[in-house]
């Protein structure tokens, strides 16, 4: 039987013999060419042979490839794979210069001695993308990571016993030394004055090395990946640089680009926006600040969310907000499930971090008009791209939205890979910044940790609250049981009923809102206020949106609070079809809800019936009686509960307490008065109470009771 070549797409290269690519059967194997397995459905028989086709001319279309039996004319034995330069420890390439200059320039070296390419092993065992049991190593020009290695090269080279090496080293060392002696001599020219050029930002940007930057005022400390030179024209050198970051999973590397504009002559390293963090005269300082914020960095996500007092701008999407005051979780699990915004992180140990070195011998990649299968992010560099930086990462797809209900990030769904601890040495590579919740503005963003304060709770809140001292035991004994039980207490349906529902129903100003407050104090969790405005319009957005505060809330253990929950709850009707659907919605996610819920109403008559069911204790509040009144005012008055110094006398109660006044009302006045005495630059006296009161009401006569009326 005749033995032909192998069938292969052959583009560019020269062919091989049938017998180094593949082992037929011989003349007495079992099969045949007459065998019925090489017949064809038309009985025809198939030749065990194998047939070899070549790339013909330019075809008719550029996404089709004209097959010939020829091979073309221009096909020949690359100088490389003739035995005689196999022989050789190093070959250097050099290619016509289309520029002034020299005629023939460096190209690249090829490394073929394995002992010379296990030393190179050595010199870049901090680089990632070199593998010294490869047949040939090919450095390309620039030849920057030899720039960067250069003493590591020098001395390793020294100590090499091997003659033969040694001079293969020295020989390259001479080789390269050729191509780098310029720009060796100006960088150390450069950097003994302290300044850089553009064309020479490179030299001081060496991969792996910390680079110091400045970001809305705030030091920041990043690691660096690799350089990108701009030759798109826009004249921007960039640098990949990691910091640590958390998804609410695990902390890891997250990479982003810091962009140097371009320059005329010198410029001082340290005037750049980012300069490589040796540079930095107060470093030491610098990043014993930074290891501070790293520890609390590390302190907030090792719990499942963490619950702080927050003083300072934040980022709310686009927009930032200065000066917002009032207390966050940090939680960024859920903030990538409900703001859409989950964070990609490398692990610590993935060697994502280490430069990369391309030794391939990549001479030609061919234009097609659409990609093949596999090439997508792989082969050669891409146009603009400098040749001597590994390719360019595969872009990771986007995650995209979700709708509710949503599910928390887990070890399960990102992927098995092993995530190390945060350790202490990269502590100054932490983020300045953290995800979670303000419960001030009601929305999802950013916050610096350098504004973040552990609460100070205020432990006397409730039992200082001026209600009945049986409504405060039942309150607590109520919420103790639901904490401590919750798991137990379940519905017939697995998920319903294990929340609790209380109901706060009095007239304005009794103490509904702070009895909530003063809980939140108590059992130290986060309070979640919840408003019509912030709920929406139709019942849609009010479903989406109460199924994210029902699902957070849950998960933080917070006590919730819906105030003047009649407007949201109001009895349903037949001429009012969004109303219903508002209850509707309601009365279903409330069954599911496990947290803690506090309602309070002045018109409780209002609500639809259908919550009563829903509701596991109600407490009516009673209009403030003369008792009560006077607590509120001494509460607010006296020098124990008050920095501002007061002329009031123990007789001023009596008339003060006489006032028919709410709690909210009593703390408004005392607030006017207080204002007043201070303008005055005097003590409080009940003269300013009296004004205050005066200006508040037109005709206070009508507020005095009659004597025995409480």
């Amino acid at each position: 039987m005749g033995i032909s070549k192998d069938v292969g797409e052959v583009r560019d290269q020269q062919t091989t013999s049938t017998q180094e690519i593949i082992d037929l059967p011989d003349s007495d194997s079992d099969a045949s060419l007459h065998d019925p397995d090489f017949l064809d459905g038309e009985g025809y028989t198939k030749l065990y042979e194998v047939k070899t086709l070549y790339e013909g001319e330019e075809a008719r279309c550029s996404c089709c490839i004209n097959w010939v039996e020829e091979p073309p004319e221009d096909v020949e034995t690359s100088v490389e794979e003739e035995e005689e330069s196999g022989r050789h420890a190093i070959l250097v390439r050099l290619r016509r210069n289309h520029g002034s200059g020299k005629k023939m320039v460096l190209h690249s070296v090829v490394v073929q001695n394995p002992d010379l390419k296990s030393l190179l092993g050595e010199v870049f065992k901090e680089y990632s993308g070199i593998t010294p049991t490869l047949k040939k190593l090919v450095f390309k020009a620039p030849f920057h990571c030899f720039f960067y290695e250069w003493q590591r090269l020098d001395e390793m080279i020294g100590e090499i016993n091997k003659p033969f090496c040694n001079v293969s080293g020295r020989l390259l060392q001479k080789i390269l030394e050729s191509e780098l002696r310029a720009t060796i001599s100006l960088s150390k020219d450069l950097n003994g004055s302290g300044v850089v050029t553009y064309d020479h930002l490179w030299t001081i940007f060496k991969p792996g090395i910390d680079i110091y930057t400045c970001e809305d005022g705030y030091d920041h400390i990043y690691r660096l990946s690799r350089t990108i030179s701009d030759e798109s024209g826009f004249n921007r050198f960039q640098l990949v640089v990691s910091e640590v970051d958390y998804n609410g999973n695990a902390f890891g590397f997250r990479t982003k680009h810091i962009s140097l504009d371009s320059f005329l002559g010198t410029k001082k390293v340290q005037d750049l926006d980012a300069f490589p963090a040796s540079y930095h005269p107060r470093l030491d300082e610098v990043k014993k600040t930074l290891k501070r914020r790293g520890e609390m960095f590390r302190h907030i996500h090792l719990k499942p969310y963490y619950y702080g007092a927050y003083k300072g701008p934040v980022i709310d999407g686009k927009h930032r907000r200065n000066n917002v005051e009032g207390r966050i979780v940090v939680d960024p699990s859920s903030y990538a499930s409900f703001a859409n915004n989950y964070i990609h992180l490398e692990p610590f140990d993935s060697g994502s971090l280490k430069p990369g070195v391309d030794v391939s011998d990549q001479m030609h990649t061919a234009t097609q008009a659409f990609p093949t299968p596999g090439s997508m992010g792989q082969g050669g560099p891409a146009a603009g791209y400098p040749p001597h930086l590994p390719p360019r990462p595969r872009p990771r797809p986007q995650p995209q939205p979700r709708r509710m209900v949503h599910r928390h990030i887990t070890a399960q769904n990102v992927g098995s890979a092993k995530w190390p601890d945060l350790t202490d040495d990269l502590l100054h590579l932490c983020s300045a910044k953290v995800l979670g919740y303000c419960l001030r503005i009601k929305k999802w963003a950013v916050f610096y940790i350098d504004h973040i304060r552990e609460i100070q709770w205020q432990d006397r809140a409730f039992d200082d609250l001026v209600l009945d001292g049986s409504y405060k035991r039942l309150i607590t004994a109520f919420i103790e049981s639901h904490v401590e039980n919750k798991e137990r207490f379940d519905d017939m349906i697995e998920g319903k009923g294990q929340g609790i529902t209380i109901l706060f129903e009095g007239p304005p100003g009794v103490g509904k809102t702070l009895t909530a407050e003063a809980v939140s104090e108590k059992f130290r969790r986060p309070l979640y206020a919840m408003g019509a405005a912030e709920l929406g319009a139709n019942p849609e957005l009010i479903e989406e949106n109460l199924l994210m505060i029902l699902e957070a809330a849950a998960k933080w253990d917070a006590v919730l609070l819906l105030d003047e929950c009649d407007v949201l709850l109001a009895k349903r009707s037949a001429d009012s079809l969004d109303r219903n659907s508002i209850v509707a919605v309601f009365l279903r996610l409330l069954e599911y809800y496990r947290g803690m819920l506090f309602m309070t109403t002045n018109r409780v008559q209002a609500i639809d019936p259908a919550f009563q069911s829903r509701i596991h204790l109600t407490i009516k509040y009673p209009s403030l009686d003369a008792a009560a009144r006077r607590k509120i005012w001494e509460r607010f008055l006296l020098p124990s509960s008050s920095s501002q110094e007061s002329a009031l006398r123990h007789e001023d109660f009596a008339e003060l307490q006489s006032f028919r006044l709410n709690g909210r009302e009593i703390k408004n006045l005392v607030k006017m008065a207080q204002l007043l005495a201070s303008h005055e630059k005097v003590p409080l006296a009940m003269d300013h109470v009296r004004t205050a009161l005066h200006v508040t009401k037109a005709n206070s006569e009508e507020l005095l009771l009659n004597t025995g009326e409480d």
